[in-house]
């Protein structure tokens, strides 16, 4: 199980995925109602049950069907008849498998989020044909992988300025450019990637398209230290020719959906890292409770006790204004017979804020418990150091600390207008 154990037995033993979910539940379960507590229950004995079959030797896809024969690839939206869906379910979702495999969740959310909501936002639109919905089923089930190819290598915050050219035919577009962080991207079996007609004119002219691998894309993986199960490429787009079915979103209106993705997406990184902030704080918390040093246990120590405490109080305001934004946006928007304004732009302002303030507390906590435990949270013994090392993945993936910033402080200026 460890390259080499060091940990006390009966510590090991308490710090099992079903106490941890125990003591999540007593501090997150009040904010639920009795169908989201059965949810949460349903997810932690799948949890549980998977645990015991997962090879930290191996990468995370062998386990995308293991999530896909429950629905568990994404739950925003209603695919087949997996229920309950929706934001709040998602963030819940997220939560739990990064308890159960952050490096896993990742993955998931590459996949399942990144790459798969399009294909709810296509036939939402109006589009036609069963490609799709064959694409959408296979990234679902778990059977194939997909990632998203927004990032370039002279383009990374600026989203709309891409370089990645397109060129339409009679019976299809192509593209040319490179992407790279392509999560999933050497493993993928499809890309949704965005590019422009004219450079000089990107917003009228993007392009949405899901390109299968098949096309000719060619992917060379980065290391990535910090995820090894993981695989994050730089992706080559060289003449590859995606056929009118694949195209999700033509003639500009590829820029819609791209910021139309933005927040369910931000939203649902918000659930990875509120998993992150507890299951590294709950280990903690167990670890110190029961290993002594001078003759009583490690958190009786003000220096040690006080620290936790800080970081219970910052993980439950996170986890409540996580589950508050879900909430807004399945109420006043996702199942809303009319979508409220006001309620999509403070969801679009408190995505930015919560996916800055969650993924910057994972880094956070998991630092500071390493400290709290000491020796062994750096070891294979614990899971806070793969923990500590998503963490930093997390904090760059769907929108790096300044670029929240940046788009928060635009929230702050136009704030004058109501004045």
């Amino acid at each position: 199980m460890f390259q080499e154990k060091i940990i006390n037995d009966e510590i090991l033993a308490k710090m099992s995925l079903e106490n941890i979910f125990k003591i999540f539940n007593d501090n997150v379960f009040p904010m639920l109602n009795e169908e989201e507590r059965e949810y949460c229950i349903e997810l932690q004995q799948f949890c549980i049950d998977l645990q015991p079959k997962i090879d930290k030797s191996k990468d995370v896809y062998v386990l995308f069907p293991e999530l896909g024969k429950k629905g568990y690839m994404q739950r925003i939206n209603e695919w087949k008849d997996f229920k309950p869906y929706g934001m709040k379910k998602e963030i819940l979702l997220g939560t739990h498998i990064s308890f159960l495999d952050p490096q896993l969740e990742l993955g998931r959310v590459a996949s399942g989020i990144l790459c798969a909501n399009p294909t709810f936002h296509y036939y939402h639109y109006g589009g036609t044909g069963d490609t799709i919905y064959k694409v959408q089923d296979e990234l679902l089930s778990g059977q194939k992988v997909g990632c998203i190819g927004i990032t370039e290598p002279e383009r990374g915050s600026d989203a709309v300025n891409l370089t990645t050219i397109c060129t339409k035919t009679d019976d299809g577009v192509i593209f040319n450019g490179e992407k790279v962080f392509t999560t999933n991207g050497p493993s993928a079996d499809y890309f949704c990637c965005y590019g422009v007609y004219d450079e000089a004119n990107p917003r009228d002219t993007m392009v949405q398209g899901m390109i299968a691998s098949k096309f000719g894309v060619k992917t060379e993986r980065l290391k990535i230290n910090s995820v090894p199960r993981v695989h994050i490429a730089h992706t080559i787009l060289d003449n590859v020719k995606v056929p009118m079915e694949y195209v999700l979103a033509d003639n500009g209106l590829g820029y819609v959906r791209l910021f139309e993705g933005l927040v369910p997406e931000r939203l649902s990184i918000m659930g990875s890292g509120i998993g992150i902030c507890w299951s590294g704080l709950i280990n903690g918390i167990i670890y110190t409770n029961l290993r002594q040093q001078f003759g009583k246990p490690v958190i009786r120590y003000q220096g040690v006790g006080y620290g936790l405490a800080d970081l219970l109080t910052k993980a439950t305001a996170a986890t409540s204004l996580a589950l508050q934004a879900a909430t807004i946006y399945d109420d006043q928007i996702l199942f809303a017979e009319k979508p409220s304004k006001e309620a999509e732009k403070w969801v679009a302002s408190i995505s930015s804020q919560g996916k800055y303030y969650v993924s910057k507390l994972t880094h956070d906590i998991c630092y500071e418990v390493q400290q709290h435990c000491g020796g062994v949270s750096v070891t294979d013994n614990t899971p806070i150091d793969e923990l500590t090392d998503v963490s930093k993945i997390e904090e760059v993936i769907g929108g790096a600390r300044n670029i929240q910033l940046l788009l928060i402080q635009s929230q702050i200026r136009r704030f004058m207008r109501l004045i």
